[in-house]
């Protein structure tokens, strides 16, 4: 357990050092775009659509 809670801590420092370079070239450069903006997940199903494949999930997991 501890090895995968080093290797989490070294994900979320490198992360959190691509973000910090990426935002200073930005403003090096004068640009209107993050690095985080590229890779955000974009949620496109409405509430009812989530409602249902979670429901769906559910059903398969109960096997009915």
């Amino acid at each position: 357990m501890r090895y995968a809670m080093a290797r989490y801590n070294a994900f979320e420092r490198e992360y959190a050092y691509r973000i910090f370079v990426t935002d200073a070239l930005k403003s090096l450069a004068g640009l209107n775009v993050r690095y985080v903006d590229f890779f955000a997940p974009e949620e496109t199903r409405t509430a009812e659509e989530v409602i249902g494949h979670i429901k769906d999930g559910l059903r398969k997991l109960g096997g009915g």
